[in-house]
């Protein structure tokens, strides 16, 4: 608002402005009781006054604040016009002229100092509103620039593995491009130009989960699943996170190859295709042919993975440490996070052991060697390493991929029914699953009518016990029945309920949930039959009151993980998916054979007659 040098309007804002603890009378214009901002403001002038007297460019005499108040006669500053001082032109003048006699004494002894600071004045005043200008500038540009470069990214990665602090930086200024764009889109009125602008926060967010790392890849994995959480614009960008995160040069690719394996890829290989099928979070897959003309898939891991881990893992360990500390859980349910975290910190950190995802493979692949529609690669042990992992080439149509799946006459329905079936079986039968179902992970080609599912990637992988597979199979059970005294059984199994938890309470809560229909399953045709102790029950049981009797057991976590991107796979696939409903008619049989005698098929059979 000043017509005057920039360091003079700075000073005068800030002694307007700033903290003055004086209370001298001899001040002019002094008034016993004054209100301390009108006290503040004359104070203020003063400071102006003095430094006007040390600079040179604001003329250090008297006149500069004779000339001041004069330039302001027009239109005094509305903060020393509320202050009091100065409702006029003229009493502004004569006000800003008292002010210098009574400090200008003073301030011109020090003129030769000040002189020597006015700079370093005139830096320290400008430096903040160049930093945020050019932080301002970087979020823009930064947000601007797409990450292409698979080698560079692997720079980028590697050089934050020693620079947390730039990590950091690089977070909150990604959060601010996405907030902003996703911010203008919530409040747009165009229906079009809302899903313009969604469609370009998604391509934003994936730019900054590649920038951060393999972690956060992770975490737009699991979101693109779930179309349920985000707007389907986002989806659409997400799912590029599956199977297109750039890629590293086919030199760096044979170079990691060489260093594992101790030979040059031209006498390992007949031929080798340096450019990759696709590139993940963790690696990236190279076609292979060997001597003898087998054709391989070789997957090489990413520089530096083990040092992005320890860095974004020490970090959530200190986000679980408090969420533990505050008692944050769902609804009350205590989830007991540091063990959660700690039992997720060994699977992630399996997943970069390609010898681990190796044994992982096989396993799977022993289970379902006598499943007709489920197929994974066989690997090729002599050519694994910690960092290279060489299998069979099994090729098929991604899953999600819909078009090309009915292109080729695959049965989209039965796919996604096989799939609910086979991590039934993954629960229930063998107690090892793949907790990491996204489309990136699951192709389908023409081994079996239909369609026959090709599973990749065994990374994470992780177990049940026997009581938790049991538990898994009687929840099911339960729901179906919608029999609240089984399923607080099989939560007690599968050890989701604390020691002394009022188990009345709880079932009354889950008879409750029967009734109401909050939880059931397409299989539950008919309503549970209720006595009359249940129904009171029921009546007097809140859910906020029993939820405190709860816990997640860490490796429950997995599965409440793998089902929920299942869902986002399934209902792709049949938009009537339900797992429940998929896989019910599997569940005597395997209680079966997990030894469940006749009572319990004399019962089933009872239940399905009456149901």
């Amino acid at each position: 608002h000043f017509h005057c040098s920039d360091l003079g309007v700075e000073l005068c804002s800030m002694g307007a402005l700033g903290r003055s603890r004086t209370k001298d009378p001899a001040v002019p214009g002094y008034v016993r009781g004054e209100p301390r901002r009108v006290r503040r403001c004359r104070v203020g002038l003063g400071v102006l006054a003095g430094a006007a007297s040390a600079a040179p460019l604001l003329q250090a005499d008297r006149a500069f604040a004779v000339d001041a108040g004069a330039a302001l006669k027009a239109r005094p500053p509305r903060p020393f016009v509320r202050a009091g001082l100065g409702s006029t032109p003229r009493s502004f003048h004569a006000t800003a002229t008292r002010s210098f006699d009574h400090v200008g004494v003073k301030s011109v002894r020090r003129s030769k100092v000040v002189m020597e600071a006015g700079t370093a004045v005139k830096v320290a005043l400008g430096l903040p509103g160049v930093l945020m200008a050019t932080s301002g500038f970087m979020i823009w540009r930064g947000g601007k620039q797409e990450v292409k470069d698979g080698d560079k990214m692997q720079e980028n990665w590697a050089s934050y593995a020693k620079r947390p602090n730039a990590r950091m930086a690089s977070l909150m200024a990604g959060a601010v491009r996405v907030g902003a764009l996703s911010l203008r889109a919530k409040f747009a009125k165009d229906p079009a130009k809302k899903s313009e602008l969604h469609t370009r926060a998604g391509k934003r967010a994936v730019q900054e989960l590649v920038r951060l790392g393999p972690t956060y890849v992770k975490l737009g994995q699991i979101v693109s699943c779930r179309e349920d959480l985000v707007p389907k614009e986002y989806i659409v960008e997400l799912k590029r996170l599956q199977d297109e995160v750039p890629a590293f040069s086919g030199t760096r690719a044979k170079a990691i190859i060489e260093a594992e394996l101790g030979k040059k890829v031209e006498d390992l290989f007949e031929e080798f295709d340096e450019k990759p099928l696709a590139a993940a979070s963790l690696g990236q897959v190279h076609r292979a042919k060997l001597k003898d003309g087998r054709e391989l898939a070789i997957k090489v891991q990413r520089d530096k993975l083990k040092e992005m881990y320890d860095l974004d893992l020490a970090q959530f360990d200190k986000i679980a440490q408090m969420l533990d500390k505050y008692k944050i859980g769902i609804e009350g349910a205590s989830k007991v996070w540091v063990d959660m975290f700690s039992d997720a910190k060994v699977v992630l950190y399996r997943e970069i052991d390609y010898t681990a995802e190796a044994e992982n493979t096989k396993r799977f692949a022993k289970s379902f060697a006598e499943v007709p529609w489920a197929k994974c690669p066989n690997v090729v042990d002599e050519l694994t390493t910690e960092k290279v992992l060489a299998m069979d080439f099994v090729p098929g149509v991604k899953i999600s991929d819909l078009k090309a799946l009915e292109s080729k006459g695959f049965n989209k329905e039965m796919l996604s029914r096989n799939l609910a079936q086979a991590y039934l079986l993954q629960f229930c039968k063998y107690g090892f699953f793949n907790t990491d179902p996204h489309p990136g992970n699951l192709a389908v080609d023409d081994g079996h009518p239909g369609g026959r599912i090709v599973f990749y990637d065994f990374g994470q992988a992780t177990e049940l016990n026997e009581a938790q597979a049991d538990g898994v199979l009687q929840v099911i059970q339960s729901i179906v029945d919608l029999d609240a005294p089984a399923c607080v059984q099989a939560m007690v199994k599968l050890g989701c309920l604390k020691e002394g938890a009022d188990l009345q309470a709880v079932e009354g809560v889950i008879q409750n949930n029967f009734n109401t229909g909050k939880v059931k399953s397409k299989r539950s045709k008919a309503k549970a039959d209720v006595s009359e102790e249940q129904e009171m029950a029921a009546k007097d049981s809140k859910q906020s009151e029993v939820m405190k009797y709860f816990q997640l057991p860490p490796s429950l976590a997995f599965v409440a993980r793998a089902i929920t991107q299942l869902e986002g796979v399934g209902v792709m696939l049949d938009e009537d998916y339900e797992f429940i409903d998929f896989v019910a008619a599997k569940v005597p049989e395997l209680q079966m054979e997990r030894g469940a005698g006749l009572s319990y098929l004399a019962n089933q059979i009872f239940k399905s007659f009456t149901r």
